[in-house]
This record gives structure tokens, sequence and C-alpha cells, in this order.
């Protein structure tokens, strides 16, 4: 059996967040056919939750900014900046863990990877 050590809670909000972001994409995004996936997998020690749609996607002269606090896409009237900021905190600094994204074309995924253990 495996295990990992996290704040069910702050990871719920992570998702949500995440997942928001994601419905956003959506909506903006000028695809006939729209899609949003959820998977969880174990890969190379790590267990790994991956978000992927195929919105918009994440244009490379902003990439390295995202997880900037008060960086934003969104205009002052919807966001803060906040949420993805807010997500590498929880995910990094309370759970041990990482998020990571890949954006290929439209598609863009996040990964959030914990550490298991095994228990007997």
């Amino acid at each position: 059996k495996k295990t990992c050590s996290i704040y069910q809670n702050e990871i719920i909000q992570v998702i949500l967040n995440l997942l928001k972001n994601a419905s956003d994409a959506l909506q903006e995004a000028n695809q006939k056919q729209k899609h949003l996936s959820i998977m969880s997998y174990d890969t190379s020690g790590k267990s790994v939750i991956e978000i992927c749609d195929n919105g918009k996607g994440i244009p490379a002269a902003i990439q390295s900014k995202i997880f900037d606090p008060y960086f934003s896409t969104k205009g002052n009237k919807v966001g803060t900046g906040l949420g993805l900021y807010m997500s590498k905190t929880l995910i990094e600094e309370h759970n041990d863990g990482q998020i990571e994204f890949t954006n290929i074309k439209n598609k863009t995924c996040f990964m959030l990877k914990f550490s298991f253990s095994e228990m007997s």
C-alpha cells in the first residue's frame, strides 16, 4: 500500500484553482471540441495528479512568470494573480511536493507530484 503525507484541504484548494484556470482557458479558446482531463498515476516514486485542457495555452513569453505573485493574464477586475503563486506555495512548502506544467500547442497540463512511501 502506498501513502502520501499531504494536507487534504490544501490539495483540494489547488485542484479547484487549476480547474478554474482550465475552465477560463477553455472559455477563451476557439476550439470546437473542448477537453478537460484529470488523471492520477504513479511514476518514478511519485504520485501524480495531472490536469490538462486544450484551451488557449500559455504563451512562451509569460511561462517563466506564471507562478509569480500578482501576475495575471485576466486583468485587475477578474483575478488577483495569486492563484498559481498560492498553489505553488501550498504544494511545495506545505506538502513537500512539486507543481510543474507542460504546454504543447494549445494543450496545457499541470502536474502535482508527491513522494509516496510503501506501507506494509
